[in-house]
């Protein structure tokens, strides 16, 4: 059974997708840009990453999950960014053991000013 995630503590989604899904013990956030959704301004890639972070963090929370059952993630990063800032805000945001990842560089992302979006599968329970 698939059960639809959606929560104030994540920006509403801008098309026809849902935050995440949870199906069985598993959820799939979507793509999270690191917009601060409370003034909606972006900043460098370090802010940007804590923001979308956040963002998964909130949506997982409503599926009843934390960020230490995040068991994969995938970052899209913006050609050209330098991620060692993304990296330490990842260190503050995972707990050890932390979650495997992929990044993968692209041309563009949706917005001129988005530097990274950020996805997450995690395991309830």
């Amino acid at each position: 059974m698939h059960k639809i995630i959606s929560t104030d503590n994540a920006p509403t989604p801008t098309g026809p997708f849902n935050q995440g899904i949870r199906v069985g013990n598993l959820v799939f956030t979507s793509g999270q840009a690191g917009r601060n959704r409370d003034t909606g301004l972006m900043g460098d890639i370090g802010e940007q990453a804590d923001w979308a972070l956040r963002n998964i963090e909130g949506i997982l929370a409503e599926a009843g999950a934390t960020m230490a059952d995040v068991v994969k993630a995938t970052i899209y990063v913006k050609e050209g960014t330098k991620t060692g800032p993304l990296n330490e805000v990842w260190k503050e945001r995972f707990p050890e053991p932390r979650p495997p990842r992929s990044a993968v560089f692209v041309s563009h992302l949706k917005n001129p000013e988005m530097l990274v979006e950020i996805e997450a599968i995690a395991v309830v329970g």
